[in-house]
């Protein structure tokens, strides 16, 4: 039987090898049975999502520019990945989708730091504000982690127009892309602003959606608009309606684009993917109600090897709520991430 024992450990070296490099498939996302439909995942996903209590360190930094950015440290083994985690609009490093990520990094072993946008979680020193372009903030943060950390893997994670600031970012390093950064994933990305701004602004998404995420960001328009005297039309801002007259209004005029549109136009990712360098991970739902199917660019990703999309039937805008029961709630979303993170 000696003439089977060079086969038989070839095969096995050859299928040891093979699982090693083999990347692992991600799981089918099934929305739960209770939870049918773009708009209530998106809601229940954005209400009544909890996450875990995690014991998180502060970091504030000093920008070029003089204002301030607060960062929020989950510790873990130094040894290990770290992660670096953006929000979405209208909510800071503290919501719910970016702490029950961090549960879960912390089930790993990894570190993760989660960004807080200007004047999300507190008022910032500036005029100016963050938005969905504002890749200046990342590249800084990025700078500063890599200088401090010394970590040789560094993962990207971001969350609606936190995705799409990290792509954007992306694109525009290219090829200058520092080396510690491995692989980035973005869930529920808005690739154009302007679309996106349109379907926001019209029909259910203006009334329910808009409604609310605007509320919010007029508050902060108030409270800068004490300290600034004569800088903003608050009458006019409390009076708009859509994201297409506050953008005109507060985060075009307070951050040097000539109006909404060039805000738009010079912040959307779309403009960007073809430059990207890494891999990345997209998520995205079909049905999305902020940036449906048929508004992604999707040949623009296909022609992009280093893009791999994930397009799921169900799952809304940052929801991909799945399990038997409210109180059971399946972690597909982080999952998904790690396992891309962590393939070879």
């Amino acid at each position: 039987m000696k003439f089977l024992k060079i086969p038989v450990a070839i095969l096995i070296a050859f299928f040891c090898c093979a699982a090693i490099g083999a990347e692992k498939e991600p799981k089918e996302f099934k929305a739960a049975w209770w939870l049918p439909g773009g708009h209530l995942q998106s809601i229940f996903g954005g209400v009544f999502r909890k996450g875990p209590e995690l014991s998180l360190r502060k970091e504030r930094l000093t920008t070029p520019d003089g204002d301030f950015l607060n960062l929020d440290w989950l510790d873990g083994d130094s040894n290990r990945p770290l992660v670096i985690v953006m929000h979405g609009l209208g909510s800071s490093a503290h919501v719910s989708y970016v702490l029950s990520f961090l549960g879960e990094i912390q089930k790993a072993g990894w570190r993760a730091v989660a960004v807080n946008a200007r004047g999300s979680d507190e008022p910032n020193l500036l005029l100016k504000t963050s938005h969905g372009g504002k890749s200046e903030d990342l590249d800084f943060v990025v700078a500063h982690i890599i200088e401090t950390e010394k970590r040789p893997e560094i993962y990207l994670v971001g969350y609606s127009l936190g995705g799409n600031i990290i792509l954007k970012w992306l694109g525009e390093r290219g090829r200058s892309i520092p080396k510690e950064i491995k692989k980035a994933a973005v869930v529920s990305v808005p690739y154009d602003l302007e679309i996106a701004a349109k379907n926001m602004d019209t029909g259910f998404n203006r009334e329910v959606y808009a409604r609310f995420l605007l509320a919010n960001l007029k508050k902060k328009a108030e409270e800068k608009a004490a300290r600034f005297p004569g800088a903003i039309d608050l009458e006019k801002v409390n009076r708009a309606r859509t994201f297409k007259e506050y953008d005109n209004l507060i985060t075009a005029k307070l951050n040097g684009f000539k109006d909404e549109l060039d805000y738009w136009h010079r912040s959307s990712s779309v403009n960007y993917l073809s430059a990207i360098q890494i891999p990345v991970l997209l998520i995205h739902a079909k049905n999305d109600p902020f940036f449906p199917k048929k508004n992604l660019p999707l040949e623009t990703i296909k022609n992009n090897s280093n893009l791999k999309l994930i397009l799921t039937s169900d799952g809304g805008h940052l929801g991909f709520v799945s399990g038997k029961t409210p109180f059971a709630s399946q972690k597909w979303l982080e999952e998904t991430i790690l396992n891309f993170f962590d393939t070879k």
